[in-house]
């Protein structure tokens, strides 16, 4: 009986792999950078170059599908902290839906009006929730209040969102 020979990678297959983890650390240097601007979603970024990895490369071969799941839980979670941390910080400290609405369109605003975008973001957002809230009040103090409040819930919802980047990060470097 006589057998089939080994495979053996050609220098295709190796440029090929080269050139998906190349897009991948891309992902992933982007989704890093998405966890501090608005604009761009870090964290689903990160997942997309995870999946584009595991699952028309390497057709989770090498890469378990628990793994896959557990980031993919991490992203969902930490994806939407951006979402909701600032506006627990905005409205714990009496911010109306409509401030809030306004502060995620003078964030966007921000980024790219100032020429540093995370810190145009900042200014952009915590200026949107105080003219709201000032016009709402007419008063400065629960002006300044809520937006502390906002601006201290977006810094923790960028916390929260390199975070889980960095953990989804790190558990594909243990199956890639």
């Amino acid at each position: 009986v006589r057998r089939a020979p080994a495979y053996r990678p050609t220098m295709i297959d190796a440029l090929g792999e080269s050139f998906v983890l190349l897009v991948v650390m891309v992902a992933f240097g982007v989704g890093v950078l998405g966890s501090f601007l608005p604009v761009l979603p870090g964290t689903l970024i990160v997942w997309a170059g995870v999946l584009f990895y595991a699952w028309p490369f390497d057709g989770f071969a090498t890469f378990s599908p628990w793994v896959f799941a557990l980031i993919t839980l991490v992203a969902i979670v930490t994806g939407t902290a951006d979402l909701w941390l600032p506006l627990l910080g905005a409205k714990k400290t009496g911010a109306s839906w409509r401030t809030l609405v306004v502060g995620l369109i003078g964030g966007i605003l921000g980024t790219f009006l100032l020429p540093l975008p995370v810190f145009g973001t900042i200014v952009g957002y915590g200026a949107g929730v105080l003219v709201a809230e000032y016009v709402r009040h007419g008063a400065w103090r629960p002006a300044w209040r809520a937006t502390l409040g906002g601006v201290v819930g977006w810094g923790l919802s960028a916390a929260v969102e390199l975070a889980g980047a960095i953990i989804m990060i790190l558990l594909f470097f243990t199956q890639a």
